[in-house]
């Protein structure tokens, strides 16, 4: 029998110590007398200790004090390290702690070791005590601190620099971006960060921009560019562009920074030296305008509007001659056509173009097709020209500085009956039929105007996020700056749609809908009012909803949000108008 217990006996010890060396753990049992009763054979490990210290029997006071002399201190607090530890001390600070029902402590052992010690105290009074080496954890987690500590600092110092700086992942969306970059743009860092540049910019600046980017990620050559750009709020910026490939390979980044030079070049401030590189611009600053441009986006509309989709479509790889004396016009053709892929220049007048075209013609050059501006003097008959090209013929009245005054008085008819809307501003073309009508609610729906919806946003990035979403579910759409134009708008279009932001400048969303609601009183009707806030409080939403919104949606807008909302309120009115 005891040799039968016996054998089981060193069966279940030789079980523990393989369990042990499988969790890489050492283990120590003391009886309730403070007497050894089980040492593993990881134990040494940790405590240079003697063979005989780890015998059953041997005390835990005697086993302390031979840690002590080893001169291994653990469980010192880091203001006593640098002062002599009384060994007595010491050791009745280790047998209270054995004494605590649970004790869980990561202590240091050497320079560079770090113990985790786990100690119970069972019921019958045994102690049990486990050790696990955790030195290589706590230096994965000290050099995460000082990398956060690092990265913290970076961010604060790029934070602080007054030119802006931009960083792109290999898909070309910002990662990070600084004050100053966000200034340009007028807009905050989290209404940039996870976008592309063709949600910021024009579609000539995004196309150049993204070209320029992609070759450094490509080719991890440096990039130099001196740009002139114009900001959100107007103002001019001139800046020296660099461009730089940073990352291991499959993680590169492109990293951007913009050096002011606005001082320099307005002369506000004398160059230091006049041969100096940086400073040195040949040719001057390149235009580029990054910000969007309301006004050149409508213009750009009013001109593509006038070409022939088809011929868009097939713009990639074509040579297109351009011809107008308005230098907008041919600007913006010329860039529409060159972010399609299409090779395009422009020609002044009629002169030019038969020049160009007979140069081309004899250099073996084929031209596929010419735009013709239909103010330009002498080009009668140039549809038919003797070169056989394809030829489009545009008529961009009032592009220019009286751009949004020919567009009202060519796309607006605006009544001189005064009812309780106030003026209804109904859509017409030259070609539109008149008719009279006194009471709004009789109109059959065409004569309330087309607009689908009406959006009320004072920022023009998000002016034109909504604009690129609505023109991609192909949903017509006007656009109001401030609260008091929104319901100017609302009066005359009567859409069946808005969408009103709740902080803006004039006449806030929340007052500009109390005036809808006010009108509408008066005539039983009832447009569909969503607020689009930055703010998800309860009490804003509350506000909105007291004050007669619909719904609400927070920022950043996406299309999936907006196509949702459309169905929900303008697309059940609009079923319900067609049954």
């Amino acid at each position: 029998m005891n040799d039968v217990a016996s054998s089981d006996a060193h069966i279940r010890l030789g079980m523990f110590e393989a369990a042990c060396d499988i969790l890489a753990a050492a283990v120590i049992v003391y009886d309730k007398d403070d007497r050894l009763v089980f040492a593993s054979r990881q134990v040494p490990r940790y405590f240079p200790l003697a063979p005989e210290m780890l015998q059953p029997g041997t005390r835990l006071r005697d086993v302390l004090g031979a840690i002590f002399d080893s001169g291994v201190r653990y469980g010192i607090t880091p203001e006593q390290r640098g002062k002599a530890a009384n060994r007595e001390e010491w050791i009745s600070t280790r047998i209270s702690a054995h004494w605590r029902e649970l004790h869980d402590a990561v202590e240091r052992l050497g320079r560079d070791r770090w113990v985790h010690f786990r100690k119970r105290r069972l019921p019958n009074g045994y102690n049990i005590t486990t050790l696990v080496d955790v030195s290589e954890q706590k230096k994965q987690e000290e050099q995460w601190r000082s990398d956060l500590e690092r990265i913290a600092l970076t961010e604060e110092i790029l934070e602080t620099l007054p030119s802006p700086m931009v960083i792109k992942d290999r898909n070309l969306t910002y990662i990070a971006v600084n004050k100053a970059f966000c200034a340009i743009y007028d807009a905050a860092a989290d209404g940039i960060l996870g976008r592309s540049v063709w949600a910021l910019a024009d579609a000539e600046s995004a196309g150049r921009i993204e070209a320029s980017d992609r070759r450094v990620l490509e080719t991890g050559e440096p990039f130099t560019l001196a740009e002139h750009i114009v900001r959100a709020d107007g103002s001019d910026l001139y800046v020296v562009t660099r461009k730089y490939r940073i990352g291991a390979p499959g993680h590169h980044a492109v990293v951007t920074i913009m050096e002011d030079m606005t001082a320099f070049a307005a002369g506000e401030q004398a160059m230091a030296d006049a041969g100096d590189a940086l400073l040195r611009v040949p040719g001057g600053f390149v235009p580029a305008q990054n910000c969007f441009d309301p006004v050149r986006d409508a213009e750009r509309h009013l001109l593509l509007d006038q070409i022939p989709p088809e011929e868009l479509r097939a713009a990639q790889g074509r040579r297109v001659l351009v011809v107008s004396p308005n230098p907008r016009i041919a600007d913006i053709l010329v860039s529409e056509f060159k972010v399609r892929g299409a090779d395009c220049c422009a020609a002044r007048d009629m002169p030019e173009h038969d020049a160009f075209l007979t140069l081309a013609q004899a250099r073996g050059l084929a031209v596929d097709l010419v735009v013709i501006d239909d103010n330009l003097p002498g080009h009668g008959g140039a549809g038919e020209n003797r070169f056989g090209i394809t030829t489009c013929l545009i008529a961009p009245d009032g592009i220019g500085p009286d751009f949004m005054r020919a567009l009202e008085e060519e796309h607006e008819l605006l009544s001189d009956d005064e009812s309780p809307l106030g003026g209804i501003l109904t859509s017409t073309t030259l070609s539109d039929d008149w008719y009279i009508a006194t009471d709004i609610t009789s109109m059959p729906p065409t004569a309330l105007g087309d607009v689908e919806v009406l959006v009320a946003e004072d920022n023009q990035i998000n002016q034109f996020v909504f604009s690129q979403i609505l023109e991609g579910m192909g949903i017509s759409h006007r656009i109001a700056e401030n609260g008091e134009e929104a319901v100017t708008l609302w009066r005359k279009h009567q859409p069946r749609l808005v969408l009103m932001d709740i902080s803006m400048p004039v006449m806030n969303g929340i007052d500009a809908t109390l005036e809808i609601r006010a009108a509408e009183k008066l005539t039983g009707t009832h447009t569909p009012i969503v607020a689009v806030t930055a703010q998800a409080l309860n009490a804003d939403m509350q506000n909105c909803l007291d004050a007669g919104m619909d719904d609400y949606i927070t920022k950043p807008v996406s299309p999936d949000m907006i196509e949702v909302i459309y169905r929900r309120y303008a697309g059940a009115r609009l079923e319900k108008i067609v049954a």
